[in-house]
């Protein structure tokens, strides 16, 4: 018979639950009746220093007294745009520039500057585009929405100052997100129209260049523009619809959900008409410059024509 394995183990042990000591709450009832657990010592105030210019954005112009001498005749400093008669009233020619802390030195927050840009009063359509320019600079306090204003402002600057006849089709007042920022028009001595793409950018701001987009269709290649233009004409944008008429653009899918991603990138087809038509289109790219004298300049960069 096979021997059994005898379990050696020691039996369990019993657990025994210790009798709770009974709290008696009636004797410690109203014990600490007579204490404060306030602190007798009054607190101290605390100062905290605040430098006023944190609040001015990096676009405004880098001068922070406001008025100074020398300042050009165009512009006007208005020191607090809650008690300012005449801010935002365009009588001719005027452009209107909210800022937070203009003057660092200043009572109020909100200060502004008014400048004059010769022909504005002749474009409705540009008059919209800095109407709605100097709403967004006062109701955004998002660095990155200040510097596109700025840069937007000082776009349609140059083009109103340095290449009167243009008018404005699409900016500002109508576009929103990324595309083409301005568009402007004149007709030519050909028969055609001149069309001028214009490419928006703040102090300090550049062109966006990607490795994720195919050649030629970075920011402001005709690639890219070809695209945005195929984008505005599809969806009933008329500025967008009025050059693909007149150069009698047609579009081809050249890269079809390029990378394997979603996106589709549009060129134009061989079937494209442009060579035969009269109108022509340009492109420039406009960086925003604060000048000494407290206007509001601009850099531009050689103008290139599209769809030769």
């Amino acid at each position: 018979m096979p021997k059994q394995n005898r379990d050696t183990s020691p039996p369990p042990t019993k657990r025994v639950l210790r009798a709770r000591k009974k709290v008696d709450y009636g004797r410690i009832e109203k014990t600490y009746d007579h204490c404060s657990f306030i602190s007798t010592k009054k607190p101290k105030a605390r100062i905290i220093n605040i430098n006023v210019a944190n609040g001015r954005m990096r676009a405004a112009p880098p001068l922070t007294s406001w008025p100074f001498p020398g300042m050009h005749q165009a512009v006007t400093y208005y020191p607090d745009l809650n008690n300012a008669e005449g801010w935002n009233t365009r009588r001719g020619d005027e452009i209107f520039m909210p800022f937070a802390c203009l003057n660092v030195k200043g009572e109020a927050v909100w200060q502004g500057l008014e400048q004059e840009v010769a022909g504005l009063s002749a474009d409705p359509a540009a008059c919209a585009h800095f109407d709605q320019i100097a709403i967004s600079m006062r109701a955004s306090q998002k660095s990155s929405d200040i510097t596109e204003c700025v840069g937007e402002a000082a776009a349609a600057i140059y083009v109103l100052e340095q290449h009167p006849g243009y008018k404005m089709t699409w900016g500002y007042y109508i576009h929103s997100g990324t595309g083409i920022d301005q568009i402007w028009e004149k007709p030519n001595n050909a028969g055609g129209t001149d069309f001028l793409i214009v490419e928006a950018k703040g102090p300090g701001a550049s062109v966006n260049s990607s490795v994720f987009v195919p050649p030629g269709y970075s920011q402001m290649d005709e690639g890219w523009v070809a695209n945005h233009l195929y984008s505005m004409s599809n969806n009933g944008r008329a500025a967008g619809q009025r050059i693909v008429n007149a150069l009698g653009l047609q579009f081809v899918n050249a890269y079809p959900n390029f990378s394997g991603a979603i996106k589709s990138y549009y060129g134009l087809a061989q079937t494209s008409r442009h060579k035969q038509s009269a109108s022509r289109v340009y492109g420039t790219v406009v960086e925003a410059q604060w000048l000494s004298d407290g206007r509001l300049g601009h850099n531009h960069s050689t103008w290139v024509r599209y769809f030769t």
